[in-house]
């Protein structure tokens, strides 16, 4: 992988000639190498530098990039001004990441869920999301690296939950979808909210993106109902709930998964995947499901 350095040289045509540049490592997000690039004391540029083995962790760099284009054209997220194999520069957005423990009113769910319905109406696209299929070839992965005893039991713990998932059915007609629209992967500007990291974007079930938002935005039944009428424009039905709700379980599962897999393959580097794998495991809020005693 290239230095900062090296990135920066290659991007000098969207970079000006003379000012002085200020670059500041942005710490919110777990998979990647991003910067904040800023001169005459203001922020310009975002560059995304890719950390993670696309391969083993299933992304598709290229499409990731042509479905940036498309929400960019719709104005749901920034701009692509630069890329490279391994590298993204977005024009930097005005607006704040939400915190963790969110807790939304009408005034910041609204414009979120105006972001997910326009983002379901975009053209489809080849890259499909299965979450269920996903977490499978990452346990595979997981199987064939060399693994300690605690990995071992580890592993066979998420692949205990795994098995034990109730499946949604495969809708037949699929939207794009995010399917990542975690609190800090969303960027609220007064009423505009834009999206943000676009690795796991595909086409999918809809009701993925929308058990997401209720998952780790915690909204309340009501807002729920709400999200799902301002995202679908249409009630929610008991199967569509419940539904949802399995979309829930597999979300938990699959970060327990991503969690085990990057300390795999990357090391515990900036993130401390297996204190990160225990917390969410043992946090009542993020996992009200799975319990190591039922094992």
């Amino acid at each position: 992988m290239c230095a900062l350095s090296e990135y920066l040289k290659k991007m000098n045509s969207i970079l000006p000639e003379h000012d002085h540049i200020d670059v500041v490592p942005l710490e919110e997000g777990f998979s990647n190498k991003t910067y904040q690039i800023s001169w005459q004391k203001q922020p310009k540029l975002v560059l995304r530098i890719a950390d993670l083995n696309s391969q083993a962790f299933g992304i598709d760099r290229q499409a990731e990039l042509d479905i940036c284009r498309l929400a960019a054209a719709k104005k749901l997220t920034a701009p692509v001004l630069w890329h490279s194999e391994q590298a993204i520069v977005w024009a930097f957005l005005p607006g704040q990441t939400l915190p963790w423990d969110v807790q939304h009113d009408a005034s910041t769910l609204a414009p979120l869920c105006e972001a997910i319905a326009e983002l379901h109406q975009l053209p489809a696209v080849v890259p499909q999301y299965d979450v269920y299929q996903l977490i499978e070839n990452w346990l595979e992965v997981l199987s064939s690296t060399k693994k300690t005893p605690q990995i071992e039991a580890l592993l066979a713990q998420v692949s205990h939950f795994f098995q034990s998932l109730p499946r949604v059915p495969r809708p037949k007609q699929l939207m794009l979808c995010h399917n990542d629209l975690n609190p800090k992967n969303i960027l609220l500007d007064g009423s505009k909210a834009w999206l943000i990291d676009w690795e796991s974007a595909g086409m999918n079930d809809p009701l993925f993106d929308l058990a997401l938002v209720a998952h780790v935005h915690h909204l309340r039944p009501e807002q729920l109902h709400q999200a799902y009428q301002m995202v679908l424009d249409e009630e929610p039905s008991g199967v569509a709930l419940a539904s949802i709700e399995h979309y829930r379980q597999a979300y938990v599962v699959r970060e327990l998964a991503w969690l085990l897999l990057r300390h795999q393959l990357c090391g515990a580097q900036d993130l401390d995947c297996l204190q990160w794998y225990h917390a969410l495991l043992n946090d009542p809020v993020f996992n009200p499901y799975f319990k190591t005693d039922d094992l």
